[in-house]
């Protein structure tokens, strides 16, 4: 919610400007016809007091008509409402103000009244009701437009969370298969692996939320990760993690690699982990690129993926829209990652 909170004060901002602006506006915009005529006080009360009767028009049908009755499809009720307050207003206007100038200039009151007087008053009160209606429409065709963008930032927000929520129990599935794994064959190293599993998991548990991390804090825990695949292994040089450029103040999204690593030693075996399985990073000026490369286990027909890739490829769609390559190959015996992303 914080994130709303400055789209919300230039909202406020704005719409106070516009409110000063109409009150200006309803100020000037007969002033300089009138300034001929306005040589008394009575004069000057007399068109200040006119404003006030153009701007409660304006008002009415901004905050009143069309919001409950236009906005909600009722035309009909809608204009006649607003034909019964031109036509009221007018009248109540043309009075009140013989009564000011009577009391200005302690003069007598004239009730004299016809149809010519009525059709000239009302112009200006027309004229208020049309832009009264226009700028409400307007606004609240804006003010629509706005909550339905932030509704859509919080859907992809909720969306992004659930995608890497299920990132999680794939992740912990492969890890802690490998650690029921060296129970059985070697303690100490599961004893180790337990160890770095707890460091993946507090990166899991408060870091996953954020939106962006170091690429150094990224990829301290794709090493982790992989020391994990060797303890299993075993310390072969056969699987091969580069990493080439300047990591500093660089930011990436969290476990966004992490999927394809597992995807890697998921699809693989001792013999294919022996031929070799190889990660690397080469950071560029305004770009990342990624590459992850296997074989894939003799067991296997094809290797796809599966369900991690595809959260994956969604995550990048939402986070690096435009600004991503993903180039995925499968010859039968080796499968190949190449991610370039722009930075």
């Amino acid at each position: 919610m914080t994130e709303n909170k400055p789209i919300t004060k230039r909202l406020k901002n704005i719409n106070f400007l516009f409110h000063l602006c109409i009150l200006i506006l309803a100020i000037v915009i007969d002033l300089p016809n009138s300034i001929n005529f306005l040589k008394t006080p009575g004069d000057i009360v007399n068109y200040a007091v006119s404003r006030v009767f153009i701007i409660v028009v304006f008002y009415a049908c901004y905050f009143w008509l069309v919001p409950c009755y236009l906005a909600k499809k009722k035309v009909i009720p809608f204009l006649a409402i607003v034909i019964v307050l031109i036509n009221l207003i007018t009248i109540t206007g043309y009075f009140t103000l013989q009564l000011v100038r009577s009391l200005i200039t302690d003069s007598p009151v004239h009730l004299f009244y016809n149809w010519t007087m009525h059709f000239s008053g009302s112009f200006a009160m027309i004229g208020a009701a049309i832009f009264g209606t226009t700028f409400r429409s307007v606004i609240g065709w804006y003010e629509e437009m706005q909550k339905k963008s932030l509704l859509e930032q919080e859907k992809l927000r909720s969306e992004l969370l659930l995608l890497k929520a299920q990132v999680n129990p794939h992740f912990l599935f492969n890890t802690l298969n490998t650690i029921d794994f060296l129970i059985y064959s070697d303690q100490p190293k599961a004893s180790e692996s337990l160890i770095k599993l707890s460091s993946l998991l507090r990166y899991v548990i408060y870091d996953m939320v954020k939106d962006m991390v170091t690429l150094q804090q990224e990829i301290e825990q794709m090493e982790t990760y992989i020391d994990l695949q060797k303890l299993r292994y075993g310390k072969t040089g056969s699987i091969v993690f580069e990493k080439e450029g300047n990591l500093s103040g660089r930011m990436v999204a969290p476990m966004l690699f992490m999927p394809f690593i597992e995807n890697a030693f998921k699809h693989t075996d001792d013999a294919g982990v022996k031929k070799g399985l190889t990660i690397g990073f080469r950071i560029k000026e305004s770009s990342l690129e990624f590459t992850c490369i296997n074989h894939i286990a003799q067991n296997e027909n094809n290797q796809k993926g599966g369900f991690g890739l595809l959260n994956v490829k969604k995550r990048l769609e939402m986070q690096y829209p435009g600004r991503y390559n993903l180039s995925i190959s499968n010859d039968g015996e080796v499968f190949t990652i190449l991610l370039i992303i722009s930075l």
